[in-house]
């Protein structure tokens, strides 16, 4: 049997058709949604489980909407309402001195750290909750709120 060997050339230009095929089939990170688009230059909608808003999470929400060029709007309701319009689509994030290890994890996504919060006797890491799956739009979330730990 003879073996056909490769040229170098032809080598690179597999790989570079390669790792291009694989960038366009993963769309990484993606919004399915279209989060990051719709909030850019437009009007970022809050759910806001504490009204007003504590420091930390107003000024996550501020650094947000600033880095997205965006309005913000706030509107309040119960946790269960609040939620199923996130999921909805309806709001884009939920704040409110959310902890962590908040029951809704399995159901959204939530940012990385911006502060602690206690609740009872305990204290927990608090978050944002935003929309599952909106990926560019949980990347530029903890853009915007990085630094606000310690």
């Amino acid at each position: 049997m003879r073996a056909t060997a490769i040229s170098s050339q032809s080598w690179r230009t597999l790989m570079a058709v390669l790792a291009m095929s694989l960038l366009i089939a993963c769309k990484v990170p993606d919004d399915p949604e279209g989060t990051t688009e719709e909030v850019t230059g437009g009007i970022l909608r809050v759910g806001a489980l504490v009204e007003p808003l504590d420091q930390a999470d107003s000024d996550a929400v501020a650094r947000i909407a600033s880095a997205m060029q965006a309005e913000t709007e706030l509107v309040t309701g119960d946790p269960h309402t609040l939620f199923v319009q996130l999921e909805n689509g309806k709001l884009h994030i939920i704040a409110g001195r959310i902890p962590a290890n908040t029951p809704f994890a399995a159901d959204v996504a939530l940012s990385n750290p911006l502060g602690r919060v206690t609740l009872g006797n305990e204290t927990e890491d608090r978050a944002l909750a935003i929309r599952k799956g909106e990926n560019r739009f949980l990347i530029t979330v903890n853009r915007a709120i990085r630094g606000m730990v310690e």
